[in-house]
């Protein structure tokens, strides 16, 4: 899947919140390659976000609700997106593509309190000279296909192949569909980069889904997806093992659509910026890596400006307003620096510390 807008309304905590992943402009040159649909060079799409912000600002919500919305698709679980709305009255609309080229729209209405869910959807054929906006102008109801039935949905637009990781909600490990090969060979790299006495893991023979992790004598165990014994870890070390999970799932790209949520925050900077350049090594056709961190050394990668989206929190007359601001849509120039950018404020985005400077710092006249 290849997200390309996402408009958010009462949903856990957004109010008129919106978000693009389009590019008008071809890039000459760029690290992450050609960033457009396969087949369909001015259908283009951001093909690494790097989501960042202070806290609160909604980076874990932004994908928390896509994840219900991809799980929506494939189960046509009204319930999950009732579970979304923190307003009684919330709505979403999200394009998409997912297989083939075609674009989908989907809206919903949500009435938490009477329960019910109104379902719009819409889709427009993807030409070969057609981009995003054009698209949108050609979209047409096919409400009628995928209403009454609770997989209409999933059969017009497909499965939704995507992997989620967030330390916040995540209550297990989710080794489902990941190459074991590819996983226990991830672990032992990651593992042993953030703690060098974690060298010996292993697959258990005879056990679903379980492997071991030996120190000096000690075993620690994930089996079927929980780590058991995990406070002989270091915080970093246990999410490490997500983290390798994660990264494995996209080595043997047994997904389409990524979204980690920062897992890094045990995790040195260096390291951090290591496993996602081998994350932005392997992002391939037509998927898309949607990467939260509040690590700033990130912008100091080579990235086009327009990978970088910073998400802010006003508050004004008692509402809370969030707002996505695409590092693009202010630095215009090739030789603008997002760091330096960030660094003098351009975005608004640093955290207002005028409540901390109002308190009295200094020390007691007695000890």
């Amino acid at each position: 899947m290849i997200v390309l807008d996402l408009k958010l309304k009462g949903i856990y905590g957004f109010d008129d919140f919106s978000i693009n992943f389009t590019y008008p402009k071809k890039l000459v040159k760029s690290i992450l390659g050609e960033e457009h649909l396969e087949g369909r060079e001015r259908f283009r799409y951001k093909k690494v976000n790097v989501l960042m912000g202070t806290n609160a600002t909604g980076k874990t919500s932004l994908g928390r609700a896509l994840l219900k919305i991809c799980s929506y698709i494939n189960s046509g679980n009204d319930a999950l997106l009732l579970e979304m709305a923190t307003d009684e009255h919330a709505s979403f609309q999200i394009d998409f593509v997912n297989e083939g080229f075609t674009m989908h729209r989907l809206s919903a209405d949500i009435r938490k309190e009477e329960g019910t869910v109104d379902v719009r959807y819409y889709a427009a054929e993807i030409g070969e000279l057609d981009f995003y906006e054009r698209c949108v102008d050609k979209l047409q109801d096919f409400t009628d296909q995928v209403s009454g039935n609770r997989l209409g949905l999933k059969k017009c637009v497909g499965e939704i192949s995507s992997r989620f990781a967030y330390p916040e909600i995540a209550s297990s490990l989710n080794t489902a569909g990941a190459n074991k090969k590819e996983l226990l060979k991830t672990m032992r790299a990651v593992l042993s980069t953030l703690d060098p006495t974690l060298t010996d893991i292993d697959q258990l023979d005879g056990a679903k889904d379980t492997f071991i992790i030996r120190r000096r004598g000690t075993e620690i165990l994930i089996q079927e997806g929980k780590l058991l014994n995990r406070e002989v870890l270091s915080s970093g070390t246990a999410e490490g093992i997500d983290v390798a999970v994660f990264l494995a799932s996209m080595l043997s790209k047994d997904k389409t659509f990524y979204y980690c949520d920062e897992h890094f925050s045990y995790i040195h900077s260096e390291i951090e910026k290591a496993i996602f350049g081998l994350m932005m090594e392997r992002i391939g056709e037509n998927e898309q890596l949607i990467f939260t961190t509040h690590n700033m050394d990130m912008l100091d990668l080579n990235l086009p400006k327009h990978a970088f989206t910073f998400l802010k929190k006003e508050v004004a007359e008692g509402q809370c307003e969030v707002m996505a601001i695409p590092a693009s849509m202010i630095l215009k120039k090739n030789t603008d620096s997002v760091r330096i950018a960030v660094d003098n404020d351009m975005f608004g985005t640093l955290p207002d510390l005028s409540a901390l400077d109002d308190l009295d710092m200094g020390w007691p006249d007695e000890l």
